[in-house]
């Protein structure tokens, strides 16, 4: 039996032939594509992966006009807005494409000409506050179908409003956690023991991240009171553990429409050190403001000239004092 060539009108039909010619073919890329994209954007795999197996699997096409066709086909999102994961998916493909020498560059052009960019608008700053109250009661709704669930959920949060860190990040604090590592932090850049007394300082290049890129991710470390201590201790030995999937807010609230975005955790954490760093830290450092921005991860291991032991030692020292007035101004210990 002869070959079959690939033709026009196979572009949306269901078969994924391997051995097509088509310049968009993912069912022939889609291995190779996966282990690409894990490289180059591994935070975004996962979402990209789905959108491309949901929508390009079995299709294929030669020109713009055929691409055009599948993208129009994509439906809104369940808010009735365009998809825009999906359209990123499909310009991370042909990127892709590009990158390994199927396609040239000016062809990648035209293609992407045909793939709506759905900019996201940005968020005014009025838009960016949450008070503790709104976060103390986002903590009381949450919901479990197990004892253990509601205490991972609750804990998840506190990390989240007392470290200021990124959601991903403590998701992997908490599924990873090694209370060895509190002392190994300690030791290894000098932080005073006494400091031990009321706060927990860890070191997240011990923490392996999904999103962390070639190990480029910049150095930081993850502090907060000392009293989660043993509530992570407790998740650990529950077994439970934490996803994206799981830590939603439709999927950990009673009632989400209530409430905020859970990302603003984040902002009020930054806002409140800020806010209150320089009246309450004694001798302040006088690049304080770029140390809050070490403590959440924003900054670079020389930020502000200094090496990355003085910052350590120095985030550690203003969240040390720092950390009884957060602790009463969220109120979240033992919500």
């Amino acid at each position: 039996m002869a070959k079959r060539e690939p033709q026009t009108q196979d572009v949306f039909t269901r078969e994924a032939l391997i051995d097509s010619t088509a310049k968009i073919h993912y069912g022939r890329d889609r291995e190779e594509y996966a282990k690409w994209i894990q490289r180059e954007s591994p935070s975004l795999a996962r979402d990209y992966i789905n959108k491309l197996n949901k929508y390009l699997w079995g299709k294929k096409a030669n020109t713009p006009e055929e691409l055009r066709r599948i993208v129009e086909s994509i439906p809104p999102t369940s808010a009735g807005t365009p998809d825009r994961k999906a359209y990123l998916a499909i310009r991370s493909y042909i990127n892709f494409l590009v990158a390994t020498g199927r396609i040239r560059k000016s062809e990648a052009i035209d293609f992407k000409a045909v793939i709506p960019n759905i900019k996201t608008k940005a968020r005014p700053e009025s838009a960016k506050v949450i008070s503790a109250e709104d976060m103390r009661e986002i903590i009381k709704d949450v919901k479990g179908s197990k004892p253990e669930v509601v205490h991972a959920r609750k804990l998840y949060l506190k990390l989240l409003a007392f470290t200021g860190l990124r959601a991903d990040e403590v998701r992997e604090l908490m599924n990873q956690f090694d209370p060895r590592v509190i002392d190994d932090t300690f030791k290894a850049f000098g932080i005073p023991e006494e400091y031990g007394e009321k706060i927990a300082v860890y070191d997240m290049e011990r923490v392996k991240l999904p999103q962390r890129k070639h190990q480029t991710k910049r150095g930081y470390i993850a502090v907060f009171p000392v009293e989660l201590v043993e509530d992570l201790k407790k998740f650990k030995a529950s077994g439970y553990k934490l996803r994206k999937d799981n830590t939603y807010k439709r999927t950990m609230l009673k009632h989400p429409e209530r409430h905020k975005d859970l990302a603003l955790f984040r902002k009020f954490f930054q806002n409140f050190m800020n806010d209150n760093v320089m009246s309450t830290v004694p001798n302040p450092p006088a690049d304080a403001m770029h140390l809050i921005e070490f403590l959440q991860g924003r900054a670079p291991k020389n930020v502000g000239g200094r090496n990355y032991r003085w910052n350590v030692q120095n985030a550690a020292r203003i969240y040390y004092h720092m950390v009884d007035k957060l602790k009463e101004e969220l109120g979240i210990l033992e919500v």
